[in-house]
């Protein structure tokens, strides 16, 4: 089945609404790829990728990008849903980077977990949290013989 379009016309897959988008940004400034490369100041080789779909590039650049078109976070937001979308992979490595997605976020959960609060955070500070422990497993129950971090 064909893939919808928007009112707009433009591509509804976050990949390639984000080189669209970065595409129409540069036309619309009649400026060429070298030219954005001057003022932003990465080669211009990358911008053509991005604008071609074949990389997204980092999110440094894209904010530089942000802050020169003036768009106030709106390639910035495109990147994400383009970074995090799925269907960019193969249909067989799919369900992997979805897994690897959220392994990626229990991780960051459990890291700021061990981090704890802040020293001046009162009573909070000191208090053990119930269900998490030093020995790796998300949700055991006790402090058995790893305790709270």
């Amino acid at each position: 089945m064909p893939q919808r379009r928007a009112i707009t016309g433009r591509s509804q897959e976050p990949r390639a609404r984000f080189a669209e988008e970065l595409r129409l940004l540069r036309h619309g400034r009649g400026v060429s790829l070298r030219g954005v490369a001057e003022v932003v100041g990465w080669d211009a080789s990358q911008f053509g990728k991005m604008e071609n779909g074949h990389t997204l590039g980092g999110p440094e650049i894209v904010e530089a990008l942000d802050q020169y078109y003036g768009t106030g976070g709106m390639l910035l937001t495109l990147w994400e849903l383009a970074v995090a979308d799925p269907t960019q992979f193969k249909e067989r490595y799919r369900r992997y980077m979805v897994l690897e997605a959220e392994a990626v976020s229990m991780v960051a959960v459990l890291a700021e977990h061990r981090a704890g609060p802040a020293p001046d955070a009162g009573v909070r500070g000191g208090a053990a949290q119930p269900g998490w422990t030093d020995g790796g497993g998300a949700g055991e129950a006790g402090g058995g013989a790893h305790g709270p971090p």
